[in-house]
């Protein structure tokens, strides 16, 4: 299943306004000599997070370079029965686009944390342990890293 045929949905039409505003509003210091950037979904190059789990997250980069950053990427990523819990360097924000996912932080039960469907939004401040799980088939998001996009077991 396209993960965007529900595109013609207003939900994801407001979803879709909602990612735009996270790249205008926080794409600091890319604002008045940066090219403009259009990606249409089917064009976007998806490719594994980790080469050495292929059949698992794929991100596709629609702007900057992840491993310095900033930069902004679609993710997608399969139904998983309970994330571990990892930390990354830099800040995130994340808009949910398609599925229903679960995220929370270290010391919280997973059980506890709502589930966040389309429209929904975390900001993941860096150097914090937490975890995530997508609840559904497929789930779909944008990010926009502030820096460097990387991930490491949490101790």
């Amino acid at each position: 299943m396209n993960p965007f045929s529900v595109l013609r949905s207003q939900r994801v039409q407001v979803v879709g306004l909602a990612a735009a505003c996270l790249v205008a509003g926080f794409a600091v210091g890319a604002a008045a000599n940066s090219p403009m950037v259009v990606t249409p979904f089917e064009k976007a190059k998806f490719v594994p997070m980790n080469p050495k789990r292929p059949d698992g997250a794929q991100i596709a980069v629609l702007w900057g370079d992840r491993t310095t950053g900033p930069s902004a990427a679609l993710l997608k990523y399969p139904k998983s029965d309970s994330g571990s819990m990892h930390i990354h360097t830099s800040d995130y924000h994340l808009v949910v686009l398609e599925g229903k996912a679960k995220h929370w932080a270290k010391g919280e039960p997973e059980a506890s944390a709502p589930v966040l469907g389309p429209g929904s939004y975390w900001f993941q401040p860096g150097k914090q342990p937490h975890a995530d799980t997508c609840l559904s088939d497929e789930c779909v998001m944008f990010i926009k890293w502030s820096g460097k996009e990387d991930a490491m077991a949490a101790e």
